[in-house]
């Protein structure tokens, strides 16, 4: 049963019964019916008789189809009063025109009531079945029931014979039907580009002339016209949409009526009923045909799609899986292999596929998984899973989980191999201890049985094979076992929840998986597990469950073995994330995966269409935009990487340190559908990197430069003096009395004297200089491009910021002094060592001459 009351797309054309559109729609509707009605009266009709040819209700039809129920009143009113002037018209009594009424308004309800209530209009050009459903609903039936209230009406008011009037009713409210419903239908669901018109002109208008030339030919001058009319409608449903087909369907019944309007048509001389018959049911016969051909072309063309992106989401889905793939011919050679497998292996992808998976299997392996390939081949089984060893580029041995299926054409014939090979290696070797407990758990899932049972839900009588007794504990016998028997043998914890699982089955739950414990007669108890399928009698009430049981003991023993390691195991998984974003050949976004949602801030609702630079909006290390690597992607069609240091500014504020990159998806042609971004979060490394480089040049107390960084400063300005003849001055800093604030006072009162003094310096130096701590309480200072005489007063500056620093500890005052040794930095004397050295020597004169002062060494003076 489709979905009741479905509502057709927005991209159609619903009518709008809101103020001020109400009535101009009211007024399309009323113009509407009268031309229709009156068209159809003037094609097939005269004055007191029934039409046979009615269009006006399928349009009322497509009208109240597409509006809520509460609406039509309106709407039938509207069509009532068309339908009544029409007859006035056309030279009806008002008697015979109220008599009409009645009957349209009961046909155009009952028609749309089914198509709203069942949803057939929605899916008509799904399949011939689909639309053999709409002809039933929205054209057989509801004549059905007007033709007989309106041929009684008429007979009651004595205008015709109830048989003959009904029959001409059902004859002309079918026939109109066919020819324009399913095109108004069509275009209300997917607008007028569905008909061919502009997406196919030439050929849309090679075909309509063909309908436009052939169908008064054929009706004049063909004998038996009929059988070939509808041949051009079936060429273009061959190639046409299923909307360009009906509106051809809709001119050919047009024409046919007027040639059969103009008198033209040579007909059997018969009179009445039987001359209708002979004339309008050929004419029915010759427009069904091309409908169901066109359905069932947009059927296949559907499934054509379907396939094609179901084979590009396989190809994309094992690119970027993180097991092995492979796609491996009947001979054993790879005919795909993605990335994973190739760095399982150690083998780039040509080398690989160079060789057989015989030549990279271990030869210990080998024998059992081509036995495996000889029963997949000979269809003794579907499937098969075997863990192996494979053989690296380097000759090493890795452990693999290999999964492999059998693809077979329509035929039934053998084509390939589908190969997943999961690296298990490390937790193979993790399990190296319960290797003979993993070899008998094998041994004993081959040699297990698996089985069958027969539920029948009305006597509750089950039917074992001798499989399923043996797995019970039991020997074998005929005959069935009641449920009551079978329950029994449940474990007492486990039976409620497998009696109230099995009463959902009763209820109509068309699948059971069920996993419980048993007890053998000899005292053993034992883990099964049963999967069942509901089968369903003809009136479709559930019948019986047909499923099989197989022993689980094994495995779930050695689950609870495994359950710690798996538990790591997935919590690390859990913890490397990657954002997944894949888009279509426009750089639109069409899926993020919960890791992109969470990084880019955008959730896959809103970010649906949106372009990539919105969602991802990258940036560069300095605020710069950058190109995403989706649009270098799908301009190359080749993999495109974030640029380094690169950002993604997300939504809420800040910046998310990312690296990833994109690669194409392609069809199974090599056609390109689009893209997958692939991108990591690396905000701490990136930090943690910069943390680390700026750990490496500065002073960990004082923020300070380091002796290294310093050394490099240093030897930076020594090159500079050299090369460009700039004159600096190297200042070396002792404090004097430093030791005892830390032995008065303490190392952590120490400390903070010293941070205080390096933020005293800093403030004190100009811009450009290079201030460092060497260590304890010695410090460097290089003046860059600053003469003698400028040195020395910057000097003595510091000297008495350092003195008169005041600094208290736990209310103790405490005040230290400096010392401080100058050396030039000159061309001829720009050795880094020796210009410390002289620096020191220099410091250590300014302690001996009284401390507190500042001496400059010998050779720097001279030449100042």
């Amino acid at each position: 049963m489709l979905p009741p009351d479905p509502r057709p797309p927005s991209r159609g054309f619903p009518l709008d019964l809101t103020p001020p559109r109400l009535g101009l729609h009211l007024l399309v509707l009323f113009v509407g019916y009268l031309l229709l009605a009156l068209g159809a009266a003037w094609l097939s009709r005269q004055p007191g008789t029934i039409s046979t040819l009615w269009y006006a209700n399928a349009f009322g039809i497509a009208f109240l189809w597409n509006q809520s129920p509460r609406r039509w009143p309106v709407l039938l009113g509207v069509m009532a009063g068309a339908n009544v002037l029409a007859g006035s018209l056309i030279g009806d009594t008002p008697q015979m025109s109220a008599c009409f009424v009645p009957a349209n308004l009961l046909e155009m309800s009952l028609a749309a009531w089914l198509l709203r209530r069942t949803g057939v209009a929605v899916y008509m050009d799904r399949s011939p079945l689909a639309f053999l459903r709409f002809i039933l609903l929205g054209v057989l039936v509801p004549p059905l029931f007007s033709a007989p209230l309106a041929a009684g009406l008429l007979q009651w008011a004595d205008y015709g014979s109830f048989w003959r009037t009904a029959l001409s009713w059902f004859e002309g409210a079918v026939l109109g039907t066919v020819s324009i419903l399913p095109l108004m239908v069509q275009v209300q669901l997917h607008g007028l580009r569905s008909l061919d018109i502009r997406r196919r002109p030439r050929e849309f208008g090679l075909y309509s002339l063909a309908v436009l030339v052939m169908t008064p030919v054929t009706l004049l001058y063909v004998p038996f016209p009929f059988v070939y009319l509808s041949l051009p409608l079936l060429l273009a449903a061959a190639r046409l949409s299923f909307g360009g087909t009906a509106l051809l369907v809709g001119c050919m019944s047009l024409l046919g009526g007027l040639v059969i309007a103009a008198g033209e048509l040579d007909t059997p001389r018969i009179d009445g009923m039987v001359r209708e018959l002979a004339i309008y049911l050929p004419l029915l016969l010759s427009l069904l045909p091309p409908l169901l051909l066109a359905a069932a072309v947009e059927q296949g063309r559907r499934r054509r799609r379907d396939l094609a992106a179901s084979e590009a989401r396989f190809r994309s889905a094992m690119d970027e899986s993180a097991i092995g793939m492979a796609l491996v011919d009947l001979d054993g050679r790879w005919q795909g292999i993605n990335r994973a497998l190739c760095e399982m292996l150690d083998y780039n992808r040509d080398d690989l596929l160079r060789l057989s998976f015989r030549e990279i299997s271990h030869p210990d392996d080998l024998p059992r998984d081509l036995a495996l390939l000889d029963e997949l081949l000979a269809g003794q089984r579907t499937s098969y899973r075997l863990e192996k060893r494979y053989l690296r580029r380097d000759g090493r041995e890795v452990w693999a989980l290999l999964a492999v299926s059998l693809v077979r054409d329509d035929e039934g014939r053998p084509q390939y191999f589908i190969a997943q090979i999961e690296d298990i290696d490390r937790r193979k070797r993790a399990e190296a201890r319960e290797a003979d407990l993993l070899r008998r758990y094998s041994l004993a899932t081959e040699s297990s049985g698996v089985g069958v049972w027969e539920w029948y839900l009305a006597s509750d009588r089950i039917m074992w094979d001798d499989s399923l007794f043996r797995l019970y504990g039991l020997a074998p016998r005929p005959g069935a076992v009641s449920y009551g028997d079978w329950a029994r043998y449940l474990h007492p914890a486990d039976a409620p929840g497998v009696h109230c699982q099995l009463q959902q089955v009763r209820q109509g739950q068309e699948q059971a998986d069920i996993e419980f414990r048993v007890i053998h007669p000899d005292g053993q108890v034992r883990v099964l597990r049963a999967l069942g399928s509901l089968v369903r009698d003809a009136s479709g009430e559930p019948e019986r469950m047909v499923g099989t049981a197989w022993d689980v003991t094994e495995l779930r023993q050695l689950a609870e073995r495994l359950r710690d390691e798996r538990e790591r195991l997935q919590v690390t998984l859990n913890s490397i994330g990657d954002g997944v974003v894949t888009t279509d050949l426009q750089g639109r976004v069409n899926f993020l995966n919960p890791v992109a949602v969470r990084l880019s801030g955008w959730s896959n609702e809103r970010a649906l269409g949106q372009p990539i630079e919105t969602v991802l909006p990258l940036e560069g290390e300095h605020g710069e935009v950058l190109e995403n690597p989706v649009r270098q992607c799908l301009e190359q069609g080749t993999h495109a990487s974030i640029p380094g240091l690169s950002s993604l500014r997300h939504p809420a504020g800040g910046l998310v340190a990312v690296r990833g990159q994109a690669a194409p998806i392609r069809s199974g042609q090599g056609e390109l559908l689009g893209s997958v971004l692939v991108f990591t979060d690396v905000s701490e490394a990136r930090a943690m990197q910069k943390h680390l480089r700026y750990a490496a040049t500065h002073d960990a107390l004082t923020a300070l430069l380091n002796r290294s960084a310093f050394e490099s400063a240093l030897a930076e300005s020594c090159h500079d003096a050299e090369q460009n003849d700039r004159h600096s001055v190297l200042c070396f800093i002792d404090l004097d009395r430093f030791k005892h604030v830390n032995d008065t006072a303490g190392h952590a009162a120490g400390d903070e004297m010293l941070r205080r003094i390096a933020r005293l310096m800093q403030s004190l130096v100009r811009s450009g200089d290079v201030l460092a701590r060497l260590g304890g309480d010695e410090f460097a200072l290089i003046l860059r491009n600053c003469p003698l005489d400028r040195a020395q007063l910057l000097g003595n500056r510091l000297i008495e910021g350092i003195t008169q620093m005041p600094f208290e500890w736990e209310d103790q005052p405490f005040s230290v002094g400096a010392s401080l040794g100058l050396s030039r930095i000159r061309s001829g004397n720009s050795d880094p060592e020796q210009l410390l050295r002289q620096a020191d020597a220099a410091c250590y004169q300014a302690k001996r001459s009284g401390r507190g002062c500042l001496a400059i060494h010998a050779g720097s003076s001279a030449g100042a």
